[in-house]
């Protein structure tokens, strides 16, 4: 990794993301890492959001020199009603379309409010993590500093074999709207515009829109926390306990969590094993019919939803991790089982596609509803009998995290390595674009 160079100011930086919680999770959460890691690292940060995570961040920063770094973005008339108009419809149309324009009002908002921090605070860098979406207008442009976007991720779809499971209208909105969010970049040019963008995967590096100019990086969307997910202990397996396969995420169509169960039916009846699902979400109940129809009920364990610091410690004391996930841009449960010592067994698409490795665990190719669910039997039954490919696998992972950029502290310098980059970049163009405007002068 390039040494991130020392200068006589801090680096001044305004990070933009409507949303900074730990509440709402995910994409959300992640800023909150960006706010402590860079602050560390001696960042000067500013940071733009939602005024609908005011009150967390007030509990969350009782020191007012940490919380009036927090400027608010207030939600106007207009965004109401086309969010809730949007909650009529497939939640991928809603996610394309509905939420996009709300989007675009709040960044337009927000715009105003960067433009006048950049002047207040004399910032060198504007800095967009989220929204994560690599088609999503971005109104951060002509801002006079460099902007750098990302980790960008998604631009995935299913597997072809499992396209079934978005619906003809949700297709067709989703085609439509990729082909013309190309026109609307032309009318609001941030993605194009921008010094630097970074990718998750290469997916999504070929859905950013047509005419990117800036420098593209690839640096993975997610990260792993190493002070919750630590290495575990590898233990001696006892022949005379079940071995404990373990699932962590939302119960959603497109996790692929009724495939595994299908799968676990194979490896009941050829193994001694249970399948523990962390978790929850719409498909819970569905998931446990299921559970009964096919006569697991003593095999497998609904555990609800966990905290990080719980869920750690639960996963440390399974044997396998299995991702199903269909559509998964990045993974990070995926990332944090390696990170623990668990081999995983994961679908071979998007995201685990990128960051498992044969060393770790088992890809299974989802190429047929029938491949699929026998891949991940098989994939299963080889780790339920092998404790010590398992051990193998399961070294491996921590090891693979730290010397990958997939762990915060090491995904953050490397983020500010880019920062320093793209400054030197303008610098050099400024200089350039001067020395030849001086010399056409001379000629003149």
């Amino acid at each position: 990794m390039t040494t991130i160079q020392n200068t006589q100011k801090p680096l001044r930086v305004i990070l933009v993301a409507e949303n900074v919680s730990r509440r709402m999770g995910g994409e959300s959460g992640k800023n909150l890492y960006y706010f402590h890691l860079f602050k560390e690292r001696g960042i000067d940060l500013q940071i733009v959001c939602h005024a609908r995570v005011r009150d967390e961040l007030r509990q969350e920063f009782p020191d007012d020199e940490d919380f009036n770094r927090f400027h608010f973005i207030e939600d106007n008339w207009l965004q109401k009603i086309i969010w809730r108009t949007g909650k009529l419809f497939h939640y991928r149309i809603e996610d394309l379309i509905f939420l996009q324009m709300v989007h675009w009002v709040t960044q337009t908002r927000g715009r105003k409010l960067v433009k006048a921090l950049i002047k207040d605070k004399d910032i060198d860098i504007v800095f967009q993590p989220s929204l994560i979406t690599p088609k999503g207008l971005n109104f951060m442009y002509n801002l006079g500093i460099p902007v750098v976007l990302g980790p960008l991720a998604g631009g995935v779809d299913f597997p072809p074999a499992f396209r079934y499971m978005d619906s003809k209208s949700a297709i067709v909105s989703v085609t439509l709207g990729r082909l013309f969010s190309n026109i609307l970049h032309q009318f609001v040019p941030g993605k194009l515009k921008a010094e630097s963008l970074i990718v998750a995967n290469p997916l999504t590096r070929k859905s950013l829109p047509i005419g990117c100019k800036g420098k593209i990086y690839e640096v993975i969307e997610c990260g792993v926390d190493l002070d919750i997910w630590q290495p575990r202990e590898q233990r001696d397996s006892n022949p005379d306990e079940p071995v404990r396969f373990v699932y962590l995420g939302r119960f959603v169509d497109w996790k692929g969590i009724e495939f595994l169960i299908d799968a676990f039916k194979q490896v009941n009846q050829q193994t001694n094993a249970v399948l523990e699902l962390v978790g929850d979400g719409e498909l819970r109940q569905t998931l446990e019919n299921l559970v009964t129809d096919l006569g697991l009920e003593n095999n497998v364990n609904f555990c609800g939803w966990m905290k990080r610091e719980q869920a750690s410690k639960f996963l440390s004391e399974c044997d396998v991790f299995v991702m199903p996930s269909l559509r998964e841009a990045g993974g990070n449960a995926v990332l944090e089982a390696m990170a623990l010592g668990l081999p995983v067994v994961a679908t071979k698409w998007a995201g685990p596609a990128n960051t498992l490795h044969p060393d770790c665990g088992i890809w299974v190719e989802p190429t047929s509803i029938e491949a699929f669910v026998n891949g991940l039997a098989q994939a299963m039954i080889k780790l339920a009998n092998s404790p010590e490919l398992r051990r193998q696998m399961g070294e491996a992972g921590p090891k693979r995290v730290r010397t990958n950029y997939f762990d915060w502290d090491s995904k953050v310098d490397k983020i500010i390595e880019i920062f320093y980059e793209t400054l030197l970049r303008k610098s050099q163009s400024q200089k350039s674009w001067q020395t030849g405007n001086l010399t056409t002068q001379n000629y003149t």
